[in-house]
């Protein structure tokens, strides 16, 4: 049995559409009345890009942005149970609330940046549903990045 001529995809398609593949013929269907994969298969996938679709791919980087800069202008002074960086750790001291408050804030706006610039790509080369799975993903990663980031660094004491 020598070396095979026909393509894998040949093993979906009948006998009739395999002896055409094999002679060199290009049939429209097979026996079965289903199109070969041939076509299918060599089709490229192509993604329109749409303003609207970049401006979408925009909103998870924005948000993280808008957040930091809010928290940012109002920077809460004293520890509170309501407003900043609530952990036990950073309520210990004053110290340790003021440095966890402003390197979360940093650190979430250093993740915005890269995020919105993601944006760009996605909307070139990306499905709507698929860019905006992976944006916000980035979005939650921003959110739970510095938590994990300041926790760590207050549980080594580098806020003193």
């Amino acid at each position: 049995m020598g070396l095979c001529r026909m393509p894998w995809w040949s093993t979906f398609q009948s006998k009739g559409a395999q002896e055409n593949a094999i002679r060199g013929r290009a049939s429209k269907s097979n026996v079965l009345g289903r199109a070969d994969f041939d076509g299918i298969l060599s089709m490229a996938i192509t993604v329109a890009f749409t303003w609207g679709n970049l401006a979408l791919n925009l909103i998870p980087g924005a948000i993280l942005w808008v957040i930091q800069a809010v928290v940012r202008r109002n920077m809460p002074k004293n520890p509170n149970g309501t407003y900043g960086y609530r952990t036990p750790r950073s309520m210990a001291s004053q110290e340790a609330w003021d440095y966890a408050n402003l390197r979360s804030i940093n650190l979430m706006a250093w993740f915005s940046w890269p995020t919105m610039a993601a944006a760009v790509p996605c909307a070139l080369y990306l499905d709507v549903s698929e860019a905006q799975g992976l944006l916000y993903g980035a979005m939650t990663v921003g959110c739970l990045w510095p938590l994990a980031v300041v926790e760590w660094e207050l549980w080594r004491g580098k806020h003193r």
